[in-house]
């Protein structure tokens, strides 16, 4: 199994962005054409708002930048199929315009760029976003829709009320929903694969995973079993494709192991107390947002926590060890060593200034 911290960045983004065009074969086969002329309008449109931002900005545009064409996909695979074409356009220009630019570039973000999108079009369009084809029903591309819309997984969960839809029917997709989120067969293949290669963070994607099944489990919100609950919290929404693809970005992922584990628990944990406590669907993406601006604070906590147990209780255990072992006596003067961070200019315990610098002009006053 490959590291994930020490992949190229690069790398990482074109191998997600080929995993996840996988999700496309079994979604223009349930919804149509028009979910691949979404996907395809969503990752050029990207492409072509990175090309006037870097003009405008007067710095190279560099194609190589496969982060710009994954965020264009995952931000397309989070809507419907049935969504205008004016809003892939709004999603595109706010994707990199506001999540890579303004912050300086892919390496700099601050939140994922799909879900920044998404999350504003949720709260401003929701008639256009949280409303999907049924299940073997497929929008024209051009025309009119003569079939009906209808609601989402999540949102018959949060009404409290039990799917009729089968463990098969959820598996294979044959639900309502998002273009690429409800293939959880396919997700899953993709998922176990990317961790395999390194292409996502082991020590974030399980732990959040982990925290969301044990809430549903425990905490079932439709009259169902603990086990049918995590299944269908975990099915929903966009939960397990954000969980795997989107939550795992480099620049966000904090950098120790521990670390890593906090940013999954907090992510899976943020994301069951929305949908406990919440109103919105799509709760998923307003998770993440709060989980990847706290991502640095939980490497700061991991490493004080790591310094005061270096500095102190490994000091203080050493102390105590070298006492009852009779090499030190506690009647005896010993030197205080205070730590690095807060080690000050003080002057020496004897009170007498010693210079160590030696004057300039000192061999000068020799041959005078």
């Amino acid at each position: 199994m490959l590291s994930f911290a020490a992949r190229d960045p690069r790398k990482v983004y074109l191998e997600r962005f080929i995993f996840m065009a996988a999700l496309l074969i079994p979604s223009v086969f349930l919804m149509g054409l028009r979910a691949l002329l979404v996907s395809v309008l969503s990752v050029v449109l990207c492409m072509v708002t990175d090309r006037v931002c870097c003009l405008i900005r007067k710095i190279p545009y560099d194609i190589k930048d496969y982060a710009v064409p994954f965020w264009g996909l995952a931000a397309s695979m989070l809507m419907p199929s049935s969504i205008s074409i004016g809003l892939v356009v709004m999603s595109s220009v706010i994707c990199i315009g506001l999540g890579k630019h303004i912050c300086g570039g892919s390496d700099n973000i601050l939140f994922p760029p799909p879900a920044i999108a998404v999350a504003f079009l949720i709260i401003c369009y929701p008639a256009e976003m949280l409303y999907f084809t049924k299940a073997g029903e497929h929008y024209p591309i051009f025309g009119e829709f003569s079939g009906t819309l209808g609601r989402s997984l999540e949102y018959a969960l949060k009404l409290g009320n039990v799917p009729t839809s089968s463990t098969f029917d959820i598996l294979l997709g044959n639900v309502s929903g998002a273009i690429g989120s409800v293939n959880i067969l396919i997700i899953l293949v993709c998922g176990v694969c990317m961790l395999i290669r390194g292409t996502n963070s082991f020590w974030a994607a399980l732990p959040a995973i982990g925290t969301a099944w044990l809430l549903a489990f425990f905490f079932p919100r439709p009259n169902v079993s603990g086990m049918e609950s995590a299944f269908l919290e975990l099915s929903s929404g966009y939960f397990l494709f954000g969980t795997l693809f989107i939550a795992s970005e480099p620049p966000l992922v904090p950098k120790r192991a521990a670390a890593k584990v906090i940013y999954g628990v907090v992510l899976g944990y943020t994301t069951m107390m929305f949908r406990y406590f919440g109103q919105a669907e799509g709760c998923f993406v307003f998770a993440l947002l709060i989980t990847s601006a706290l991502s640095c604070c939980f490497d700061t906590i991991v490493e004080n926590l790591l310094y005061w147990k270096k500095t102190y209780i490994n000091s203080y255990e050493k102390s105590r060890t070298q006492v009852q072992r009779g090499s030190v006596k506690l009647t005896d003067t010993q030197e205080i060593k205070l730590p690095e961070k807060y080690r000050y200019n003080t002057p020496p315990i004897d009170g007498k200034i010693k210079h160590h610098r030696k004057r300039k002009d000192k061999g000068a006053g020799k041959d005078e």
